[in-house]
């Protein structure tokens, strides 16, 4: 028998003993399915809300540890930072290693981390503590999507990854409100004791997960896992510091460079490996490119969102931090009843039309967005958050789901790593360029407003935060205060207004892609190591579908 049919006939045994194990499952053991998705739901939910739960308690950190803005950004970043440049790492052990004890041994560092940061007494230990976290959560996340890959059919798989996603998603949202709450009842100590009985409990659900790896034993890439690690580490690093330290500045530019050629060096080790980390012709596939560049697009543009509303309500119509919170949880239900439809409905619309449809209702919200005033009522916000949260939950779903498709359950740590990482680098991007955008929009503005109401340089005290508004205006004669408060909120919604506007030319970059390069019909069976014609065998707005391998080895016995 010729090696690739011996090839098939061992990929199609693997196949076959995945699928079987996959209808032992379903024939009885489906509630334990269900718990299974419950556990994996539960640590991705506490994976996100721990990237914004911990932005409430910074005011009160500052004040216990006199820690300034460079140092508070650093408490965020080191999270985000590790986070992602371990992602694909991660993803690799789960499946060279077994993904149960990968997502255990990622959810006690997680914890040692939180219990570290809890009890931190200055502000470098908690840098440290939340680096910590980070490591831990880069080992859990890629775990819990590849364990949901491993367990649940193809068939069943899209609700399962809905279910998933909105979870996740509803961590982003209720972080917020639930910092502040605990920071005011509490300290700032618990958002960080929060996550204690999470983790125990998840650590208890493992007992209902079982254990998956890749069949196959390749030996762990190490140079590569060197290589992107620490490149992904440079590139993220200068994504997050260039917007405070300045895109021209020597550490940015000496950050990207050598991220860029560890990058580089990477994808070298990575053509020439016989067990490479990140198998690169996966490239090829519409689905694994198209949904990797459209959901950090779509976290790109998200930022804005959150992040810039929230100031919004405090800064500038000075409501609570917990009004705040509260005012975005009705992203949470339209993610939910977007990631449902496209659960139920990608099958006939696919990937493409969902993402184009997804897009353009996303694009709405941001517009709806543009057209908040200062003074404006709730209903225009909340609009917003509706448009967008439907957006984002069906595209978020669908694009998840193709990506976990398009690679072979053995590499499923792979397929969730490059998933995960999408969404980190969209974060940062997000921070930097969105961020950026309204930050210098705002100075411009304020200043060129208050630059005759007040001397010079209370006037760039003003223009390098909307926060630092509040103090200025107590020192300054009543009449004054007034002119230069008004000046700062219409400045800071105005930016607003162009930071949306980016964000909504960078959806619309998404549909375009959606459009050229997603397929048309979402695959009907898991994909196969090899397969024909991998980039362009979508004819006739047929899915890209790998022949089944026992068909391949009866042809070749033949």
């Amino acid at each position: 028998m010729p090696a690739a049919a011996s090839d098939c006939m061992e990929k199609g045994e693997m196949s076959t003993t995945t699928l079987e194990r996959s209808e032992e499952r379903s024939d009885g053991r489906s509630v334990r399915k269900n718990l299974v998705l419950a556990v994996m739901s539960l640590s991705t939910f506490m994976i996100f809300l721990d990237g914004t739960v911990v932005n409430t308690a910074l005011p009160a950190i500052a004040r216990d540890f006199e820690a300034t803005n460079s140092v508070l950004q650093w408490v965020v970043n080191s999270y985000s930072l590790l986070l992602a440049g371990l992602l694909l790492l991660g993803g690799t052990v789960g499946d060279r290693f077994g993904r149960k004890k990968t997502l255990a041994a990622g959810m006690v560092v997680f914890g040692i981390g939180a219990v570290g940061g809890a009890l931190s007494s200055n502000s470098t230990s908690l840098i440290i503590m939340r680096g910590v976290q980070g490591i831990g959560a880069a080992f859990v996340l890629p775990a819990t999507l590849s364990i949901i890959t491993d367990v649940f059919p193809r068939g069943e798989r899209a609700r399962a990854i809905a279910i998933w996603t909105a979870v996740g998603s509803l961590g982003i949202v209720v972080g917020p409100a639930t910092g502040r709450f605990l920071v005011d009842q509490i300290d700032w100590a618990a958002v960080f004791w929060l996550h204690v009985p999470v983790v125990i409990l998840a650590l208890a659900g493992l007992q209902f997960v079982p254990e998956s790896s890749d069949s196959r034993k390749q030996p762990l890439d190490i140079p590569g896992a060197a290589l992107v690690t620490t490149g992904l580490l440079g590139v993220v690093y200068g994504i997050i510091q260039g917007g405070e330290d300045g895109w021209t500045t020597a550490p940015i530019i000496l950050a990207f460079v050598a991220g860029s050629i560890l990058l580089a060096a990477f994808v070298v080790v990575q053509l020439r490996s016989s067990h490479p980390m990140l198998p690169l012709h996966y490239f090829r596939r519409r689905d694994f490119t198209g949904s990797f560049l459209v959901i950090m697009l779509l976290m790109l543009a998200m930022i804005g969102v959150f992040f810039f509303l929230t100031q919004y309500f405090q800064l500038v119509q000075g409501e609570s931090a917990l009004y705040a919170g509260l005012a975005i949880m009705p992203v949470a239900g339209t993610m939910m009843i977007g990631a449902g439809f496209a659960s139920k409905t990608e099958a006939k619309l696919g990937p493409r039309t969902i993402s184009i449809i997804a897009s353009v209702i996303i694009m709405g919200g941001m517009g709806v967005f543009t057209q908040l005033e200062v003074d404006s009522g709730y209903f225009i916000p909340a609009l917003g958050l509706a448009l967008f949260g439907l957006g984002a939950g069906m595209i978020m779903t669908a694009l998840t789901d193709a990506i976990m498709a398009s690679v072979p359950v053995d590499d499923a740590g792979v397929g969730s790593a490059m998933n995960d990482t999408s969404r980190e680098l969209g974060f940062a991007l997000g921070v930097a360029v969105i961020g950026s955008i309204v930050t210098g929009v705002y100075r411009s503005r304020v200043t060129d407003a208050i630059r005759d109401v007040v001397p010079e340089e209370l006037a760039h005290v003003v223009g390098d935060s909307i926060g630092a508004v509040g103090a200025v205006a107590r020192e300054l004669p009543a009449d004054v205060a007034v002119t230069v408060v008004d000046a700062a909120n219409r400045s800071f919604v105005d930016a607003m207004s162009v930071g949306y506007i980016a964000s909504a030319s960078f959806i619309g970059l998404a549909l375009v892609i959606a459009a050229a390069v997603l397929p048309n019909k979402i695959r009907e069976q898991q994909a196969e190591e090899f397969e024909v014609n991998d980039f362009s065998s979508e004819v006739a707005g047929e899915p890209v579908v790998a022949p089944a391998a026992p068909a391949i080895a009866d042809a070749s016995m033949d």
